[in-house]
């Protein structure tokens, strides 16, 4: 379960609180939930004192290679999440955490078209020309069918449809952003727990 362009520290507890498995800050210069270092710091040390085990990941769409090393040089992310296609994977050798791979899913995709990645755990999300994730519109599920790989559902899910999603896909989980948002960019706690609720409805 992964919420994700979280902003301050009162929504990350909460969602911490609730459940959820990880925790995405987004630091991409074209997204409406860009978030800062020194908000980010003030999210995970608020965690910490408060001993809540959530895994945190550091999102990078359209950042420089130089954005990227002073980001992660000033934060302590668990996990690191990247666009497929838009940096050289090669080009992140001087990440140390784990990588995210997001793969946005327009036609027909298999494992063999996710081997370049070599990541233990990917996200499939929605395909947008100019958007990394966040578009609040699903795909056709029917295109990763094939996919036995790990992989976090993403793209237009909602606490309306979140079951339906797991229960149609082969997805270990989710992945939310404006799903859970009363408008852009805003959180709103009561979809956040409606989210999480149904994700873990048998």
């Amino acid at each position: 379960m992964k919420i994700c362009g979280i902003l301050d520290v009162e929504t990350a507890l909460f969602c911490a609180e609730e459940g959820a498995d990880f925790i995405g800050l987004n630091f991409s210069p074209k997204s409406i939930r860009k978030i800062d270092v020194a908000t980010a710091n003030k999210i995970q040390n608020a965690l910490q004192r408060k001993n809540l085990k959530i895994q945190l990941v550091n999102l990078f769409y359209q950042n420089s290679q130089e954005e990227i090393r002073n980001i992660l040089q000033g934060t302590n992310p668990d996990f690191v999440q990247v666009i497929a296609g838009d940096l050289e994977y090669s080009s992140l050798s001087f990440v140390k955490q784990p990588i995210i791979p997001a793969m946005r899913i327009a036609k027909p995709t298999t494992d063999a078209d996710l081997d370049a990645y070599r990541a233990d755990l990917y996200i499939l999300d929605s395909f947008s020309k100019d958007m990394g994730g966040g578009t609040g519109h699903t795909f056709h599920w029917e295109n990763i069918s094939t996919i036995s790989k790990r992989y976090l559902l993403a793209g237009g899910l909602n606490p309306k449809n979140v079951h339906e999603a797991l229960a149609g896909t082969k997805a270990i989980g989710v992945d939310v952003a404006s799903g859970v948002e009363s408008h852009p960019g805003k959180k709103d706690l009561n979809l956040i727990r409606s989210f999480i609720q149904n994700a873990r409805r048998k």
